[in-house]
């Protein structure tokens, strides 16, 4: 997409560090090379104005979701090496010492022994195919981790979004209660001199009480979302930077059919489930391992030592070599292999379904999000332009009011008006954020690299603006 094509290194940087974390499980080694691919890391104070990356750095180190993954992806590389270990060479060492204390005296012996036994599996039907088999869970493993930190990315964004959103409209209702507390000083002071009405009073009292609800409100909101961000981050956020509502958001091409043809083939939810169906053909082949023989290789080196210290029987010490094969052929086990069987290709055939349920819903989502972004950039310019036109009417409202033309309530009315055209305006643009991310994460293209690129168009809080109260 033409969003990351800026942050190329930044990508390199990203799959070298996801590799080596993957392969060798080098945690601290990850977390350098991860570290070095990002901006510098910063952590927030309670004053500080925090940006996305800020955010999604924060969360890297803090996400449980994220550690827990990570720890099951280790978790099936030490399965692969388990099933590794069936298939080599074992070596055995063995001791023992026997005291025989008989009736007989002369019977009595002392008999000491080592062996050392060498073991080595040539054909288990079951070892080689539960081989194949953790080999496409730590496959699994590995798509299950990316979706993990893409998931990651998406949820910094929408606590980050959602936040921000909070904050805004706090910031909105915070000016409009100024606004409006000074209007209803305005028109208090001109009633008690003749000339305001009663009913300019009550009008602009009606408006205050209900912007200070609408402030209340917000607040709570506020507080609600920063605690979502804390639980994210470890840390606690208060302030954000934010997007001006003149901001040109970035596109992505919108070719429908492109889309669902890769959300279909790679999405990491269908990666997964494909993933999980070539697993569940392996069991179906590791089921039927009931029915082969299995053969082995022995060799056994042993040494026995034998006492006598009543000078009876004769024993003479000795050392034997045994190299050997064996083989086991199962014939009947009560019918519990046909149905071990049965179990695993009836699971087989539900892991189809779904795999087929994950590629529709994969496309589905990638139509919906594609419809989300054409639609929701013609919100926003409808929105900008909602903007400006309650803007001039406030304006025209007030010179109206002066002249005698229009009433105190229409415009109480057209600052309200103001005041949702801008909030309107600012959620339109921040899900307009979220659907391109969503999109991103379908198509299994989310890195912290979108977050990169929108971070870029953030800035310091704007200061929120409503027109000034006006006398009669």
């Amino acid at each position: 997409m033409n969003i990351k094509d800026k942050q190329s290194r930044n990508n390199k940087n990203h799959v070298f560090a996801f590799w080596w974390q993957n392969r060798r499980g080098g945690k601290k080694l990850y977390a350098l090379l991860l570290a070095a691919s990002m901006p510098p890391l910063t952590f927030a104070s309670s004053s500080q104005v925090v940006g996305l990356v800020d955010v999604y750095q924060m969360a890297v180190l803090q996400d449980a979701p994220l550690a827990q993954a990570r720890a099951q992806h280790e978790s099936e590389q030490q399965n692969y090496n388990t099933a590794k270990a069936v298939l080599m060479p074992s070596i055995q060492a063995d001791a023992s010492y026997f005291v025989t204390d008989s009736d007989n005296d002369a019977s009595d012996v002392t008999t000491r022994n080592i062996a050392l036994t060498l073991n080595q599996s040539i054909y288990k039907h079951e070892a080689w195919a539960g081989f194949e088999q953790v080999k496409h869970s730590l496959k699994t493993s590995d798509f299950q981790l990316k979706t993990a930190e893409q998931d990651l990315v998406l949820r910094v964004a929408e606590s980050y979004f959602n936040a921000l959103l909070a904050q805004k409209t706090l910031e909105l209702f915070k000016a409009k209660e100024r606004a409006d507390l000074s209007q209803l000083e305005r028109a208090e002071a001109s009633a008690e001199v003749g000339l305001a009405s009663r009913v300019d009073v009550l009008q602009a009292k009606s408006s205050y009480d209900l912007s200070r609800s609408e402030r209340i409100n917000a607040e709570n909101a506020l507080d609600i979302r920063f605690e979502e961000l804390m639980k994210l981050t470890g840390k606690p956020v208060t302030q954000l930077k934010s997007f001006s509502m003149q901001a040109k958001l970035p596109k992505m091409p919108l070719a429908l059919s492109e889309l669902e043809q890769k959300a279909e083939n790679e999405s990491l939810v269908v990666k997964t489930t494909q993933s999980q169906l070539e697993t569940a053909e392996l069991e179906v082949d590791l089921q039927k391992g009931g029915y082969w023989p299995a053969i082995h290789f022995q060799a056994k080196l042993s040494d026995t030592t034998y006492t006598d210290d009543e000078g009876g029987i004769f024993f003479r010490d000795s050392q034997q070599t045994s190299v050997g094969v064996s083989v086991s052929l199962p014939l009947y086990s009560g019918g519990g292999t046909s149905s071990k069987v049965s179990a695993a290709r009836y699971q087989l055939n539900a892991t189809k379904e779904q795999l087929r349920n994950s590629r529709e819903e994969a496309r589905l989502q990638a139509r919906i999000q594609a419809r989300n972004l054409e639609s929701g950039h013609s919100l926003v310019v409808a929105l900008q332009e909602a903007v400006k036109s309650n803007d001039a009417f406030l304006e025209a409202a007030e010179e109206g009011y002066h002249v005698g033309l229009m009433s105190l309530l229409d415009v109480l009315s057209a600052r309200a008006n103001q005041t949702v055209a801008r909030k309107n305006l600012i959620e339109a643009m921040h899900n307009q954020v979220l659907n391109q991310l969503r999109l991103e994460a379908i198509l299994g293209d989310l890195t912290m690299d979108d977050l990169v690129a929108f971070d870029q168009l953030l800035q310091e809080s704007e200061v929120v603006v409503v027109n000034k109260a006006i006398s009669p």
